[in-house]
């Protein structure tokens, strides 16, 4: 066996213990010391992979790698035991921080957007609340929480209201705030009333189902959240000329 086909066959699996492959090992120094750093190195990888576990579905991306990429005379012995097959799981949470790394070197994630997200997502069954609220129950939620109000305006009486709740937005960054729930065109409307430090401009945010605006005002941000074209600039325009802080 010549030094390049060692090389692959190696690094395919560096415990193979075919007779070919422990024959070409005896009584090489160099062969054998590549092949202890190949070993450490599989079982350093494993340990710091091991608590990983990647979808269903990247696991068997990985397992359904055509055969056929390795050296002809190492494909039979190697193809089905290499790394990647032996340690798919392993491999798959390799690929997917490969994949979050560049997805967050060409874009930042706002903070609070995440933030908003995350709390929506955590309390989606508010989303299917009907009980209606009066606009004087959401003001004495509001004024407790977060001192302020909205005002008793037409517009504002014309909202359909479900739910207002005090609540953690992020209770580990300890930002508390006030999540309404109204009735929109499109469906459910959340809006979150945040005492924090006002954004410099307008927020446009967006995930695969909702999308939202985050509005600076005097008092903090004001977050309007709701199903694809839904008419969020609307809500959120009214909202802010009729809350008094």
């Amino acid at each position: 066996m010549n030094d390049q086909e060692f090389l692959e066959r190696a690094n395919a699996n560096p415990h193979d213990d075919s007779q070919e492959f422990t024959e070409a090992l005896a009584g090489n120094p160099e062969r054998e010391q590549l092949l202890a750093q190949l070993k450490a190195f599989d079982a350093e990888l494993k340990a710091g992979l091991e608590s990983v576990s990647p979808s269903e579905g990247l696991q068997q991306a990985l397992l359904d790698i055509p055969e056929g990429s390795l050296h002809p005379d190492t494909e039979v012995s190697a193809a089905n035991d290499s790394f990647w097959r032996r340690n798919f799981k392993y491999a798959a949470a390799v690929l997917l921080a490969v994949g979050i790394i560049g997805i967050l070197q060409q874009e930042d994630i706002n903070p609070m957007e995440e933030m908003v997200f995350n709390h929506i997502y955590s309390e989606l069954e508010f989303l299917d609340d009907d009980t209606p609220l009066t606009l004087d129950d959401v003001n004495t939620i509001m004024a407790q929480r977060v001192g302020s109000q909205f005002a008793s305006s037409e517009e504002m009486a014309s909202l359909e209201i479900n739910v207002t709740e005090d609540c953690w937005v992020d209770f580990e960054q300890g930002i508390r705030g006030v999540h309404i729930v109204m009735t929109g065109d499109m469906g459910a409307v959340t809006v979150m009333v945040i005492p924090s430090t006002p954004l410099e401009d307008e927020m446009s945010i967006a995930d695969d189902r909702f999308e939202g605006l985050i509005s600076p005002a005097p008092g903090g941000n004001i977050v309007v959240v709701g199903e694809k074209q839904e008419s969020l600039s609307r809500y959120s325009n009214m909202l802010a000329a009729n809350i008094n802080w």
